[in-house]
């Protein structure tokens, strides 16, 4: 069993897995159970790209030094004005695009007597990919 901020070293599935996986749903044809799955591994995807990023641009604390869930720490991470570094607004900018995307999972995953269609998936899988291209741009600048 692994303690709080103690990551595996060997990773069987990755943030690019994820994606990937998501972007293969052909959205003309997917049912709409096949469309919510996607939503879901697409955020995840996006998830587990900030919080890979987390461990490695250490802006402030650990992300097991906040309270709350493992998804508003990372939002709050992210979010943090307070760091005062050059990356504040995209780092701002990254902590809502995973507030937006985490309550379209939560719509695909919960919300089941609400449609979910293909353009809901093409905007969330929009927002997952400009999180992970601001997080690579945030890292690229702090040399992680």
């Amino acid at each position: 069993m692994l303690g709080i901020g103690h990551r595996k070293t060997v990773v069987s599935v990755t943030y690019q897995d994820l994606i990937a996986f998501a972007e293969a749903v052909d959205t003309s044809s997917a049912s709409e159970v096949a469309l919510r799955n996607a939503a879901a591994r697409a955020y995840y995807g996006a998830y587990h790209c900030a919080l890979e990023a987390a461990d490695s641009v250490d802006f402030r604390a650990p992300l097991s030094s906040f309270g709350g869930s493992s998804h508003q720490n990372l939002r709050d991470f992210w979010g943090d004005v307070g760091a005062g570094d050059e990356f504040s607004s995209e780092r701002k900018s990254v902590s809502y695009m995973l507030r937006q995307t985490h309550t379209i999972r939560c719509m695909a995953d919960y919300n089941l007597d609400e449609e979910f269609n293909a353009e809901t998936l093409n905007m969330h899988m929009s927002l997952c990919n400009r999180i992970i291209e601001k997080i690579s741009t945030i890292k690229e600048g702090v040399g992680a």
